[in-house]
């Protein structure tokens, strides 16, 4: 929470940093998702394509259909899952960064008399960059960390094998094929564990597009909303999420002993200067990192041993 009382905070508990780091959602509701509808498009279109809307499609063929969309677009291996870089659909790069906070109104980018358009960033002046707030640089760069971790690729993978189990095990199952849903998925790469057709029930492919239809707009309207209660039944989400906040704490907890921080008052040109030596070092990113890692090999044998 704010402290009212003390506007001017060490790591980003400043209102307007805050705000400012939110507004970086932007990127994705407006460019990263563009991006991932362009690669879901094309596997689906590659994956379906011999397929008209009158054809009866088995729920067999159905399920791996679904499955080779998702490898084209998350990975066809868990070692190509783990690898994937999700980031870049996230967050900017550096040199987008000022695109962002002046398309979300964060900026006031220079105006051009008649013209309603922001300028890119090829256009603006250099007068005209912007440098980043040290709090503000901080948690972008520790958020990039997070993004780009092994964990963060492990939880994704099982929150989109609980969604699209709930789609396909559930809803197509029970709309679709008028068959009983089932309690559980299997992992998106135990092909030969998935669920067998015992009545050779079939559907045709417009009647599966119809319930498609129908569940994409509960994903995104519905309330209470069938699939984000799904996503948090993950314990895994539950521990990445803890894993952040503590891997914070023990941050803050090693910088306290250990403290580099600018002391208030620093003239913005020093801090600055300071901010870049810092992130260029990698000390920041490096040590947060390692905290992340640690914490999370914590989670994870805590987990085993139960």
């Amino acid at each position: 929470n704010r402290d009212d009382d003390n506007d001017d905070q060490s790591y980003g508990n400043d209102f307007e940093t805050n705000r400012k780091f939110l507004t970086f959602s932007w990127w994705l509701l407006h460019r990263g998702w563009r991006d991932i509808m362009r690669q879901v498009e094309a596997a689906v279109t590659q994956t379906f394509a011999s397929l008209t809307p009158r054809d009866d499609v088995p729920l067999e063929r159905l399920s791996g259909a679904v499955l080779e969309v998702r490898r084209e677009v998350e990975g066809a291996t868990p070692e190509e899952r783990r690898s994937r870089k999700w980031l870049p659909y996230l967050l900017p790069t550096e040199d987008q960064e000022e695109l962002v906070l002046r398309e979300s109104a964060m900026l006031t980018a220079p105006h051009v008399s008649g013209s309603s358009t922001v300028p890119s960033l090829s256009e603006n002046s250099p007068d005209t960059q912007i440098s980043l707030s040290s709090p503000l640089r901080r948690l972008l760069d520790e958020t990039s960390d997070l993004i780009d971790s092994p964990a963060f690729s492990q939880t994704l993978t099982l929150l989109l094998d609980t969604t699209f189990s709930h789609l396909t095990d559930q809803k197509l199952r029970s709309e679709a094929y008028k068959l009983p849903g089932m309690s559980k998925r299997s992992p998106i790469d135990v092909e030969e564990n998935f669920d067998p057709n015992p009545a050779g029930a079939s559907a045709k492919l417009a009647n599966i597009l119809a319930v498609m239809t129908r569940q994409a707009h509960a994903i995104g309207n519905g309330v209470p909303n069938e699939y984000a209660q799904a996503m948090d039944g993950v314990s895994e989400l539950e521990a990445f999420a803890a894993v952040v906040y503590g891997s914070h704490l023990e941050y803050e907890a090693n910088n306290c002993t250990n403290p580099k921080v600018e002391e208030h008052g620093t003239s913005p040109q020093v801090e600055e200067t300071a901010t870049a030596k810092t992130v260029e070092s990698g000390a920041i990113l490096d040590t947060a990192t390692g905290v992340f890692e640690k914490v999370w090999g914590r989670v994870v044998g805590e987990k085993t041993v139960q």
